[in-house]
């Protein structure tokens, strides 16, 4: 999936979150991702959940980050 796809998949489901694992290359990493209101948190699966300022991206800003990696949602949150 790209990153418009998980987007598009969080936009479905308000205040919802998902376990990811993001592929860029042959490098992988898990992460969790959340929308809450009109905004979404990124986090590491070894952070703690803070949805504060830090964590919080707009939809530009994730996909323009994220816009060569590929992703598997491996549960949701």
């Amino acid at each position: 999936m790209t990153i418009n796809e998980v987007l598009n998949t969080l936009d479905r489901n308000p205040n919802s979150g998902l376990e990811l694992t993001k592929r860029k290359g042959i490098l992988t990493s898990t992460w969790n991702i959340f929308k809450k209101k009109n905004n979404y948190y990124f986090f590491d699966v070894n952070e703690r959940l803070v949805f504060d300022k830090r964590h919080r991206y707009t939809r530009i800003e994730l996909e323009e980050e994220f816009k060569n990696a590929y992703f598997e949602i491996d549960c949701e949150v």
